[in-house]
């Protein structure tokens, strides 16, 4: 016994590093065929890539800058952007471990803004300790609202997701036009806006906005807020709901096989329904965020906004754990940031960013499909017979197991 201990001790290592070298092997391959092809795509039309490479990642990440940018104020940019990545990449990675496909954390994203903002408009009196965290709890509830109509759609009468969030987004969308342009919160004397939220209100920046120079430039500059570690804060709390409570495990279970999770005692249709009202309590949190820290009104810009459409590109680059979230909001962040300066230093286009990240999307979604594509019944399904059922036992039985390993080897 104690032999085959050492023995089992000794191949755990290799095994657990084969399994991530092979997790791994697809979002890192995606992301090189991204950039090759978008090298290609720079060269073929006239274009230095390196260049051009260079210059994103001086936006980026503020290394390598040719142009006389300031590095802080790059890689301020970027964690502007990182926040409500983050959090939008949680609200679709939670649904994808349901074996739900989350398409509405942009309008969930925007309900929770319209919840954030309409409270810090209209409660200035209150002081900032009861405001910013009702604020930002207001928002979070926005979301989980929004994003509650598709659980409740899909657990009870079986509506895909895809088509009820996409209907919900652009819900959402024309509801923030009505809300700012000639509506309840339009800007007085203004258009297209609402009014700001009280400054208590407000999260604060993570360099103080005043007239002190800071790295060489006024703190004003810098828009690097403290929704940065609330956004951190919900990739920890997301790892230990999945990982660590006995509803991560429901979500997960029902994720791998409904039929399976129906035998294991789970109620299919609670779980659907909770893990999107958490999911869209992520996405409105994200939206009350960039209220608080960054906007600090309601703008047209939320109906261009991509955020909420990014982040199915950052949960499924990020392999829909917590670390790889936060990895490829960082990733997506810096392209963001970092398309200004490559058109600029360069002179080629910043919509290269948006190539990248089509690319990328287009590479991950190619593999996912073709596994999820696996899963799904053909049409000329056998009704369900004693055998069947002894079958779909074994199958329970099999993947309760294989929950149960997965829990270990995170422990």
């Amino acid at each position: 016994m104690a032999a085959a201990a050492k023995s089992s001790a000794r191949q755990g290592p290799p095994k657990i590093l084969r399994r991530a070298g092979r997790a791994l092997a697809v979002p890192l391959g995606s992301v090189l065929l991204a950039f090759v092809v978008g090298a290609i795509l720079v060269a073929v039309t006239g274009g230095d890539p390196f260049k051009a490479y260079q210059a994103l990642i001086c936006g980026g990440f503020g290394l390598f800058c040719f142009g006389g940018e300031p590095s802080v104020l790059q890689l301020s940019n970027t964690l502007v952007f990182l926040a409500p990545l983050i959090m939008a990449g949680i609200a679709v990675a939670l649904p994808f471990r349901a074996g739900m496909f989350n398409i509405g954390a942009e309008g969930q994203l925007i309900m929770g803004a319209i919840a954030a903002a309409t409270v810090g408009i209209h409660l200035t009196g209150w002081p900032p300790w009861a405001l910013l965290p009702l604020v930002l709890l207001c928002g979070a509830a926005g979301g989980a609202l929004w994003a509650g109509i598709v659980g409740v759609l899909k657990a009870t009468t079986g509506a895909h997701e895809v088509v009820t969030t996409i209907m919900l987004n652009f819900v959402a969308q024309w509801f923030l036009r009505f809300l700012i342009i000639g509506g309840p919160l339009q800007l007085p004397g203004g258009s297209s806006k609402s009014s700001p939220i009280a400054s208590s209100a407000q999260l604060a920046t993570l360099i103080p906005h005043d007239n002190r120079i800071v790295f060489g430039l006024p703190g004003t500059v810098y828009r690097a807020h403290t929704g940065l570690f609330i956004a951190l804060a919900a990739a920890a709390l997301f790892a230990f709901l999945l990982w660590r409570t006995s509803l991560g495990y429901e979500i997960r279970a029902v994720g791998q096989s409904q039929r399976a999770a129906r035998y294991a005692g789970i109620s299919v249709r609670r779980t659907l329904i909770v893990t999107m009202l958490i999911a869209g309590a992520f996405a409105g949190l994200a939206g009350a965020v960039q209220i608080a820290a960054v906007d600090h009104n309601l703008t047209d810009q939320y109906f261009s906004d991509t955020t909420g459409f990014d982040a199915i590109a950052v949960a499924l680059l990020g392999l829909n754990s917590a670390v790889g979230i936060i990895l490829a909001a960082i990733l997506f962040g810096a392209l963001h940031a970092g398309g200004s300066v490559m058109q600029s230093d360069a002179g080629v286009s910043g919509n290269l960013v948006y190539v990248l990240q089509a690319l990328i999307l287009f590479s991950i979604a190619a593999n996912f499909l073709r596994s999820f594509k696996l899963r799904l019944p053909s049409p000329g399904r056998v009704p369900s017979t004693p055998a069947a059922d002894a079958v779909a036992e074994v199958v329970a039985h099999e993947a309760e197991t294989e929950l149960r390993a997965d829990d270990k080897d995170t422990a």
